[in-house]
């Protein structure tokens, strides 16, 4: 989540939201949220858990449609 926030901070091109799952369950049943963290890229592809930074960027990419 914090490399997500600190892409928002240095793109206008990058957008992120925190989102509590037990406050917003509606939510995090569209999203299918069973662990944390989850994150949603494009809402389309995800990544569950502590990711390393390259694992991150790969699956930004791939939302982008620049990552296979």
């Amino acid at each position: 989540m914090r490399l997500g926030h600190q892409m928002a901070l240095a793109s206008t091109r990058v957008r992120s939201e925190c989102i509590d799952a037990t406050e917003f369950s509606s939510l995090a049943g569209l999203y299918n949220v069973r662990g944390v963290p989850r994150i949603v890229f494009n809402r389309r592809v995800h990544v569950e858990g502590a990711v390393p930074e390259p694992a991150f960027l790969a699956k930004l990419l791939q939302s982008a449609g620049a990552g296979g």
